[in-house]
């Protein structure tokens, strides 16, 4: 039995075929126009989860390394600072040498071995209280200006900051402590020296110049002198040391971060991205296939019944 297909249904089926052609065509001109594969969850839904965790997963590790390049930042102003300190310490030794060949021979020259000495005191105060972003480096976590306040009336140096740490977070699971406390490198002030047992710092400069003023014969004191910078040395190097070794910890996982940041971007790039190249074929396709249905539509029932009444 033959089935009547009427100039009806045959439009009908035309239209449908024709609507499919442009649907596609539609859909592939918006991931060209776009250069995305997945314009809306519907177009992957497996593959929209996927690339939500992958975004999510480049967002932390984007953040990870801003995390580690303040650190960075943080560190390298510490080592410089450090740097300083050492470097002036290391005057003090020189003109406490010079002191102890004087001797109490010459009270001008001893006087202007202590004024330098009262110089690189001031110098070394203001280098505990450098700052980072507005904050002293030197001062934990204290939301003051320094770390270290100077009482004029009695020449005396106090720490004012306190002993909270300031942390970064580098890595999965990696959170560093990029900062010194003040009074372990420098003690408190206030007769109390670092927890490593070195001098107080401040007080040991203070006592090198008050010798070299006031004694008699500053040789028992400066010799003692010595040995207490030389502890002083140790413990600044015993920082520095440990800042550098965060230092390189930050850097190792920084280059971790950027390779696994470029890995991220590969594979959601291979799930989102269009192959501009083929996308363009397949639009061409869809629209010649699309000028096709639109030809064959127009050619349905070009035939009417008054041609059959001529």
């Amino acid at each position: 039995m033959m089935t009547r297909v009427t100039v009806g249904s045959a439009l009908y089926g035309a239209l449908n075929g024709m609507q499919s052609t442009s649907s596609k065509l539609a859909a592939l001109q918006s991931q060209l126009s776009s250069g995305r594969q997945i314009t809306k969850p519907s177009d992957n839904p497996a593959g929209t989860a996927t690339a939500l965790q992958l975004r999510g997963e480049l967002a932390r590790t984007n953040q990870y390394q801003a995390n580690g390049t303040d650190a960075l930042s943080y560190l390298t102003q510490l080592d410089s600072t450090m740097s300083s300190l050492a470097t002036q310490l290391q005057k003090v030794r020189s003109l406490v040498v010079q002191g102890l060949n004087t001797g109490s021979s010459t009270g001008t020259s001893n006087e202007a071995l202590a004024q330098q000495v009262d110089q690189i005191r001031q110098s070394m105060l203001s280098l505990a209280n450098t700052t980072s972003l507005g904050r002293p480096i030197f001062g934990g976590t204290t939301t003051g200006s320094a770390a270290f306040s100077l009482d004029s009336s009695t020449n005396t140096v106090s720490y004012v900051g306190d002993s909270g740490a300031m942390q970064r977070t580098v890595g999965p699971s990696t959170t560093i402590t990029i900062n010194p406390i003040g009074s372990d490198v420098f003690g408190t002030g206030n007769g109390t020296d670092p927890a490593d047992g070195s001098p107080d710092v401040f007080e040991l400069l203070s006592n090198i110049s008050a010798a070299l003023r006031g004694a008699a014969d500053p040789t028992t004191t400066l010799n003692s002198a010595l040995t207490s910078i030389d502890k002083v040395q140790a413990n600044f190097s015993d920082v520095q040391s440990t800042e550098g070794a965060q230092y390189n910890r930050i850097t190792g996982l920084q280059s971790s971060m950027s390779t696994n940041t470029i890995q991220l971007k590969a594979q959601l790039s291979d799930l989102q991205d269009v192959d501009v190249a083929d996308m363009a074929i397949q639009v061409s396709t869809a629209n010649t296939a699309y000028q096709a249905s639109l030809a064959a539509t127009a050619q349905i029932q070009q035939t009417s019944l008054l041609d059959f009444l001529k």
